[in-house]
């Protein structure tokens, strides 16, 4: 990744004209769409980005809006287009740009050469603006996150193909949260206008360009919106286990008439039947938690395993994927495998505490005959242990090796398009536009843990850039992991839970020993004490602070994400940039046009 992208205060900008022009060309503002996917744009828009254009765009998005339109909920970005073509005599706005939402650099060639063919006819395309083409044309290119990326792709188009005419000439360039690749979609400046400029609009706070885009995943990010699988780190947050509960049934034997310790109880001792029950109901609504868990990852592992079908628009069925599989047959049987393994020893121990439960009586040991060790945890414990020092194990094998059948192509990207305009007359024509200050989150004292976190990913991606290893990927996810709330506040108090859980085992284990009495069980009830604490260490070594803000006099629109968390800097803050047509992005673009304007604008 480049340089953590400039403060406000300290960005060169390259000098705007506003000089009248001398005469009226006509100027046409071709808007591309990103990636729709969840991490690139409004999660309801579909991934066509293909606007019907019988399908008029209402005043208000939510109503009866073509749901594969890409800019159909940025009203206030389009109203400001609007006004423009209204003050100008020969300004014109296309919209309708309509590509695959599979993300791959495939498609993003693709849809860049289709974009330019549309406009001018080429390559057997009806031309769009086929009463223009022996006219002078000056094209005004905005593009969203990867739709920066097919920008740069028509260029080339534009730069090589014999029928783009000759007099159409890119004006301006505007990028919206673009991530610049450093090998894939450079740009080609051979059909820019001498006065092109490149007008670079992005937000401090877009994890998305400064992390996640620089994974070329196919549809992994699809398919996992689609199933929800944010909700997986909710329900695993959502397991809790009262150990104030266990310690005070273990107690509940009258210590003072034996005379003894806890661990020198007899075993057919029992705990106080009213404290037993709390007990046991506690398990029993973890057992029923934990399920929860189970029953996403199956529907995960399913989702992944089905695929995803993409809507293509009509002008691009022969030329774009319509389905991918996201998961290999071999992966995901290797899923359902450990998954029906743990829930089938997690079945029996919820039976035997159900037993318990309805007996009314709880000997003192029993709770641990009940808890089928050998049938539930020691599965689990395989399943879940992890080496804090290679993040391998497991559950993280398979997650990685999800990942690398997923990532197409690894290409660390910049927030700038400085690298790919070096050494072309262009270089020095890039007016950099931050628009941090339009975000919800600037000004709400989070900058500090902000910094920190993305200085840990940005720096674990140029560790993975020099060498792929399974530790820097798995390091970047344990990373975006470790900031998720609710999850990061529950490692908290985890990690008090396991020191409590730890003492306990160790003090019955040590007692044992000496007795000559450890069991396998009690070993693997140490096993699995000590994997709790091993995730607990890992997210804490990688937290970084709170970034999210709870703050109820912040309105934020229906079904967007909290402000400041992961999702919130992966999807909304991506798309700060084209909310609206911000004043000084604007002006910039505006003395672009050399478009008369009407009398009186």
């Amino acid at each position: 990744m480049a340089p953590p992208v400039a403060q406000q205060t300290a960005v060169r900008v390259a000098p705007v004209s506003h000089k009248q022009p001398a005469r009226d060309i006509i100027n046409i503002v071709v808007m591309v769409g990103g990636t729709v996917d969840p991490i690139n744009s409004d999660p309801k828009v579909r991934s066509a980005s293909y606007r019907n254009p019988r399908v008029a765009a209402p005043p208000d998005p939510k109503k009866d809006n073509d749901p594969d339109w890409y800019w159909g909920t940025n009203r206030l970005l389009r109203e400001e287009l609007e006004k423009l073509q209204k003050k100008y005599r020969s300004l014109y706005l296309f919209d309708a740009h309509g590509w695959t939402g599979d993300n791959s650099p495939t498609n993003r060639r693709i849809a860049g050469a289709y974009l330019a063919d549309r406009l001018c006819g080429g390559n057997g395309e009806q031309a769009y603006y086929k009463g223009f083409l022996q006219s002078e044309v000056s094209i005004h290119l905005i593009g969203h996150s990867h739709g920066g990326n097919v920008i740069n792709e028509f260029t080339h188009r534009a730069a090589t193909s014999k029928q783009w005419p000759k007099q159409w000439k890119i004006r301006s360039i505007t990028y919206l949260s673009t991530p610049f690749f450093k090998r894939l979609h450079p740009v080609d400046t051979g059909a820019f206008d001498k006065d092109c400029r490149v007008l670079n609009v992005y937000c401090k706070y877009d994890l998305t360009q400064r992390v996640i885009a620089d994974f070329s995943l196919f549809p992994l990010n699809d398919v996992l919106q689609q199933v929800r699988a944010s909700e997986l780190v909710e329900r695993i947050a959502q397991v809790k286990f009262d150990t104030g509960r266990l310690q005070s049934a273990m107690l509940s034997v009258d210590v003072q008439l034996t005379g003894k310790k806890w661990y020198q109880l007899d075993p057919k001792l029992l705990m106080d039947a009213k404290e037993g029950k709390k007990l046991y109901e506690g398990v029993l609504s973890t057992l029923k938690q934990l399920h929860a868990v189970f029953d996403k990852a199956r529907q995960i592992v399913d989702r992944l395993h089905q695929g995803i079908d993409y809507p293509v628009p009509k002008e691009l069925d022969a030329k774009l994927t319509k389905h991918r599989q996201v998961m290999s047959d071999a992966l995901a049987s290797k899923f359902r495998l450990r998954l029906d393994e743990i829930e089938r020893g997690l079945d029996k121990t919820e039976t035997a505490f159900q037993a318990r439960l309805k007996s009314g009586k709880f000997p003192h040991q029993g709770f641990f005959e009940d808890l089928h060790v050998t049938a539930f945890l020691l599965p689990l414990v395989r399943f879940l242990s992890v080496d804090r020092t290679s993040l391998k194990g497991p559950l993280w094998d398979l997650v990685h090796e999800l990942l690398r059948e997923q990532i197409h192509e690894f290409d660390n990207t910049g927030t700038s398009p400085s690298a790919q305009l070096r050494g072309t007359p262009f270089a020095n024509r890039i007016v950099d536009l931050p628009i941090t200050t339009e975000d919800l989150l600037f000004g709400k004292g989070k900058d500090a843990a902000f910094d920190k976190f993305i200085a840990r990913l940005e720096g674990i991606e140029a560790r993975y850039a020099q060498s792929p290893t399974q530790h820097a990927l798995m390091d970047l996810l344990f990373t975006l992991i470790a900031q998720m709330e609710p999850l990061r506040t529950v490692v908290s108090k985890w990690a008090t839970a396991v020191d409590w859980y730890e003492g306990m085992v160790r003090s019955q284990a040590w007692v044992k020993s000496k007795l000559g009495t450890l069991t396998d069980q009690d070993k693997l009830v140490l096993r699995f004490v000590q994997t709790l604490e091993s995730y607990a260490l890992i997210f804490k070594d990688r937290d970084c602070g709170s970034m999210q803000v709870d703050d109820p006099k912040i309105k934020l629109e229906e079904g967007d994400p909290p402000l400041g968390s992961i999702p919130y800097l992966a999807i909304k803050a991506h798309s700060t940039s084209r909310m609206n047509l911000y004043p000084k992005v604007k002006t910039a673009l505006e003395g672009q046009f050399n478009t008369l304007p009407r009398a009186g604008g």
